[in-house]
């Protein structure tokens, strides 16, 4: 290996630290090996530039939660740690950087930046994210919400709709419309987090199907903002 791709590959362990020089931190099918597809030489799954100054793709044994380093999946996540992570990774695979390389290692790099920023979007955002658990699972969510089972949800939810109605009117009671909305929200998100850290995967559906209720309403109160700004109520949005 030259001079400059042994820099880079030095440059890779510095980003990533040892954890993806080795495949000793990750158990089971992650830490299979493959060929390079340069040399042909095995390599790790978690290295990203082999020792022929190649750049690899990512495993494709890996999902979005393995592109960040995170070992299981989970809703517990550090937003600093993933966005970090995310930075890193953008900065090792930037399509710039392989202007010079190779139509193979062009193209590598194309396809993991996109990968990375589809993965990222993906866990970002805790509906999202659940619903990537589910299909990991072997568990896919409907496009169509599951039915509430309880007659108490559905009016309270109807009730929460008119509400929010009602804010044209009386634009003055935005804040604790807002508020209740937000803790029902909170509420029905731990639930969610709570089914899928149990893998109880029927009740985890059932959850995420209520919050997506009340995100909906999260998004209606968002749309009235500039109209109830205007009205000069002062309102803050969470």
């Amino acid at each position: 290996m030259n001079l400059l791709k042994r820099l880079e590959w030095l440059n890779f362990r510095h980003l990533f630290g040892y954890r993806f020089a080795s495949t000793s931190e990750l158990p089971g099918p992650k830490d299979l090996e493959r060929d390079c597809w340069n040399c042909l030489k095995r390599i790790s799954c978690q290295t990203f530039i082999c020792e022929c100054g190649k750049l690899q793709q990512l495993s494709p044994s890996w999902n979005y939660f393995d592109f960040f380093g995170i070992t299981k999946p989970t809703m517990n996540i550090n937003m600093d740690s993933l966005a970090r992570q995310k930075r890193n990774l953008q900065k090792a695979y930037h399509p710039d950087k392989f202007t010079r390389s190779s139509r193979k290692e062009q193209e590598i790099a194309a396809s993991v930046s996109a990968k990375v920023n589809d993965a990222f979007k993906v866990l970002s955002c805790p509906i999202t994210r659940a619903e990537y658990i589910l299909t990991l699972n072997g568990s896919p969510c409907s496009s169509v919400d599951m039915a509430a089972a309880d007659m108490e949800f559905l009016v309270e939810i109807m009730e929460l709709n008119e509400r929010v109605d009602e804010l044209s009117k009386s634009p003055e009671k935005a804040d604790e419309v807002d508020s209740q909305i937000a803790s029902r929200w909170d509420e029905e998100m731990a639930s969610v987090s709570a089914c899928i850290e149990k893998e109880d995967w029927a009740a985890a559906h059932t959850a995420l199907s209520r919050l997506r209720y009340f995100e909906r309403l999260r998004n209606r109160v968002r749309e009235l903002k500039p109209k109830l700004s205007a009205a000069g109520t002062g309102a803050q949005f969470k």
